[in-house]
């Protein structure tokens, strides 16, 4: 051994403790000095500096470690890196899902930034590159041309793999074994390891797969050789493991995983490799057999004519994705003891023993044999058919008597295959057909499951689509039950990971009532974030309203139908003169949209001023309008046509409480570029809640104005007398705006959208071209929209925003005085927002207090959210349902939550 310590201080300067590390072939030391901490690393002696160099190159990509310096010491290369502070991955389990896709990611990150590599020492043979390894079956070794190769860091294994303390992926390290390969070895290698230890080891990865898929996205070519990748990586480290330890018998290192891997080889050898693809498939979102599609297709189609199977009238056919819970013998354990197979994946057909059963289509009979004991199939057919493009797929025809039929018979559509079998030789159950239909075998023959794991059914339904689309039955699937992780999940794969979801852990909402919701477990929650549900959740008379209309007549506004002119007359008669003319539309993005549109018309500019921080939907016309989108993480900055203007915040703003001070800015930005359009949130909320310093529309209105421009007022989140004192917000500053916009509240929920304008400007937009929205003001939309201004009106909601509203601002301005955190608090009716600030001089924004005191709230079951520029702002914008009660519960909440930062 080396003095790592001499060396870390002559050559480097670094003076420290020194720890030595271990390794497979090099020396190395964590150095910890005052300047920092270093990874020193002595390289053997006669190492190929070429590969050297390549590491170096990878490193300086990945960017962390980094490294710092690289001399040589009597001969031998000494490399210093920079150290990564967390824990390896061997020392932090047990390993949660989330923590394996963030491995995923991570590990796909990695190669995303090795993807430029480009050096000639990448193609150097290395005895760990398992695309040349000799274990690799060479079946799979020509699948490997069709798949991306790139350099791989290639080792990700539980003591690479660094984990912080927040439990994200501080890194990898050791890139002594970088290679060009097929990119998917990298993801194979951090598969090897990571599965170790676990019951079902496939299932344990799905996460890391699925995580590296979201940063990466894998192609269908990759995933069919991830498994056995997987498998020849483990090989190879037991028989180079054994080489290295009869070379180097004293090195503990070299065995460091081997028993565990040797468990998992032993775990895997009854794993079917087939299925393994499947689940990775469908951990990545793709359907998990490939051919489902065609044969689900065919048999949709009218080429497909299947032939009668049995005799339905006088059965009972159902129980297609049924969950038994009577499936309790050791025929349906699992490898995990914590699941067994229970969701029944045929359609079942009760008829008298001895009852016949027919070939549905034509076929050669796959496999046949008689499995008598208790539980099983008793006589089992299987029949393979084909598509009209090829395809096979298989028909099961279980609970037979004995088969007479031989494997490889061909049979004709509506050929006489057996009759149903007593039960003593059908497995002990009651007379009747297990019919299944299968895209796949999976290589089990007549030993194919007829019942599947709840937590695998996506996969499984792929195996076995609904038999319904050739018995053609009344028989409906049983409707699915799902677990939280396993929506999150299939949410994590099948909808885009732009889609946000609340909360550190999430909640399944599964109901709701007034002010409340309901999840899963039947827990409610009181809700003080949606503001959609105006007139509260599952609201009986909007309800009853949609049903009744749904029911007798839904079509679109080229018909006269007396719903739309009565909503829009009872609209119009909730707004001030010269606004008159109504447009409806589907929601509050397509409203903005429109407004921008009837603007531009009318002014013959394009360009638009709006408020900094402000957010106006999500179409790309609104996104370029809104810089709480544009001006952070992924947006691309201002566009030339959009004017920013300093928003009015009374609380943060440099002028106060000023209005008209404010409006200057208004007036600055319009002498600089021809406008067509100033718009602006009555009170903004993503700038933070605000209700905008005193005078401000007033003012900004009649700058803008002068220069011709149209004011349009976005009601979307503070309309319909969510602000207590006035119906619409605009109407707290006194002005009236040439256009407001709607949405959210205006269909408690349901899609529906308005823009109301002056004739004069509706006149402007007759240019010719016809304006259609083939939803847009439907009878149903229209018949709901009616239903909750009933309600607002009946139950007296502005009013009740009123009276509420004032209770919880003075429950909150007493919170305030409390508890240093709050500085200040604002709004109007129950359109409240808390700012939190660490500082209450300088305004320090609190966001990591804001944050825990969300997920504070939330424990104690009351829902809030956060927002403003540094999102340091407590939401409150319940449904106007809310009672007194509900008020003080939520301030005793809060105040509990602050007590906890």
């Amino acid at each position: 051994m080396s003095d790592l310590s001499a060396i870390a201080e002559s050559v480097f300067g670094l003076r420290g403790r020194v720890v030595v590390l271990p390794g497979e072939r090099d020396e190395n030391a964590l150095v910890e000095t005052a300047e920092g901490r270093f990874v020193l690393k002595l390289h053997a002696a006669g190492i190929d500096p070429a590969g050297l160099d390549l590491q170096d190159a990878a490193l300086a990509l990945v960017g962390s470690p980094r490294l710092v310096d690289r001399r040589t010491v009597d001969g031998r290369v000494a490399r210093l890196l920079t150290w990564v502070d967390g824990a390896p991955w061997a020392s932090v389990g047990p390993w949660e899902p989330l923590l394996l896709a963030r491995l995923g990611a991570h590990v796909a990150i990695v190669d995303q930034a090795l993807a430029a590599l480009s050096h000639p020492a990448m193609h150097q043979l290395h005895r760990w590159n398992i695309a040349t390894a000799p274990q690799l079956d060479p079946a799979v070794r020509a699948l490997l041309d069709d798949v991306p190769w790139q350099v791989v860091h290639n080792d990700a294994n539980e003591h690479n793999v660094v984990v912080a303390a927040d439990r994200s992926i501080a890194g990898l390290i050791d890139f002594g074994d970088v290679v060009l390969a097929p990119r998917v070895c990298g993801l194979a290698v951090a598969c090897a390891y990571a599965m170790c230890g676990h019951k079902d080891p496939v299932r344990s990865i799905l996460p890391l797969v699925s995580g590296y898929h979201g940063e990466a996205p894998l192609e269908p070519a990759e995933l069919a050789v991830l498994y056995p990748l997987i498998v020849t990586r483990l090989a190879m480290s037991v028989a180079i493991s054994a080489e290295q330890q009869a070379a180097d018998p004293t090195n503990t290192y070299l065995s460091v995983s081997q028993q565990a891997i040797v468990e998992l080889q032993g775990r895997l050898a009854t794993e079917s490799a087939e299925l393994a693809h499947l689940r990775f498939r469908d951990a990545c979102g793709f359907r998990a057999v490939p051919t489902e599609h065609e044969v689900v297709a065919f048999l949709s189609s009218p080429s497909a004519l299947p032939a009668t199977v049995i005799r339905l009238a006088d059965g009972r056919p159902g129980g297609y994705r049924e969950d038994r819970a009577w499936y309790r013998s050791d025929a349906f354990a699992r490898s995990d003891p914590a699941e067994r197979r229970t969701v029944h994946l045929g359609i079942d057909a009760w008829q008298p023993a001895g009852e016949p059963v027919y070939a549905a289509f034509d076929g050669v009979v796959e496999a046949c044999e008689h499995r008598p004991a208790k539980d099983d199939f008793g006589g089992i057919v299987i029949v393979r058919h084909r598509t009209a493009g090829g395809s096979p797929f298989f028909t099961l025809y279980g609970h037979l008597a004995p088969a007479t039929l031989a494997t490889g018979t061909v049979v004709t559509a509506g050929d006489r295959l057996g009759v149903l079998g007593e039960p003593f030789e059908n497995g002990g159950w009651e007379p009747h057909l297990h019919f299944q239909l299968n895209t796949t075998l999976l290589g089990m023959g007549t030993g194919m499951h007829g019942v599947a794991a709840a937590s695998e059914l996506d996969v499984w339904e792929s195996i076995c689509p609904d038999p319904n689309l050739i018995l053609r039955s009344t028989a409906a699937p049983a409707p699915r039950a799902r677990r939280a992780e396993e929506l999150l999940l299939r949410r994590r794969t099948n909808l885009s990971p732009a889609l946000s979801i609340a909360y550190a852990e999430p909640i399944t909402i599964v109901g709701g009532e007034g002010a409340h919701l309901v999840d899963a477990d039947g827990r409610r929650w009181l809700d003080l974030v949606n503001n959609v549900c105006h007139v509260g959740h599952a609201n009986p008379r909007v309800v009853a309203a949609l049903a009744g209309q749904a029911a007798t007549l839904n079509t679109n506004t080229r018909y006269l139908h007396p719903a739309i002119v009565e909503y829009t007359r009872r609209l119009l008669q909730l707004l001030p003169e010269p606004l008159s003319v109504v447009f409806l539309t589907n929601s509050g993005s397509e409203a903005n949209d429109l407004a921008l549109r009837l603007a531009r018309a009318h002014t013959g500019h394009r360009d638009v001023l709006c408020l900094d921080w402000a957010y106006h939907g999500n179409l790309t016309s609104l996104i370029e309008i809104s810089p709480y989108k544009f001006n952070r993480s992924g947006g691309r900055g201002c566009p030339e046509h959009v004017g920013i203007c300093e928003v009015a915040d009374p609380y943060r703003g440099r002028h106060g409480a000023d209005g008209a001070a404010y409006a200057a800015d208004v007036e600055a930005r319009l002498s600089e570029r021809d406008v067509a359009a100033f718009i602006v949130e009555s009170l903004p909320g993503c700038a933070g809640q605000i209700e905008l310093a005193p005078g401000y529309l007033e003012a900004a209105f009649r700058h803008a104005r002068a220069a011709g421009v149209v004011c349009i007022a976005d009601e979307v989140q503070v309309g319909f007398g969510r602000v207590g004192s006035h119906f619409w917000g605009f109407q707290t500053q006194g002005v009236v705006p040439d256009i407001v916009t709607m949405g959210k509240p205006i269909g408690n929920g349901h899609p529906l959208g308005a823009v109301v304008t002056t004739a004069e400007v509706a006149r402007s937009f007759r240019t010719g071209m016809e304006y259609f929205n083939t939803f847009g003001g439907n009878p149903v939309s229209a018949t709901v929209g009616l239903a909750v201004l009933d309600e607002i009106r009946d139950r007296r909601l502005q009013e009740r925003a009123a009276v509420l509203g004032s209770r919880f601002l003075a429950g909150l301005r007493v919170i305030q005085e409390r508890h240093a955190v709050v500085g200040d608090v604002r709004g109007r009716g129950l359109y409240l927002g808390v700012e939190l600030v660490r500082d209450r001089t300088t305004k320090e924004p609190a966001t990591p207090e804001a944050a825990a005191a969300k997920e504070g709230a939330k424990a104690r079951g009351v829902l809030l959210s956060t927002d403003g520029p540094h999102d340091n702002v407590l939401k409150i914008k319940p449904p106007l349902v809310l009672s007194e009660d509900d008020v003080d519960r939520a301030l005793d909440v809060i105040d509990d939550a602050l007590a906890e930062l």
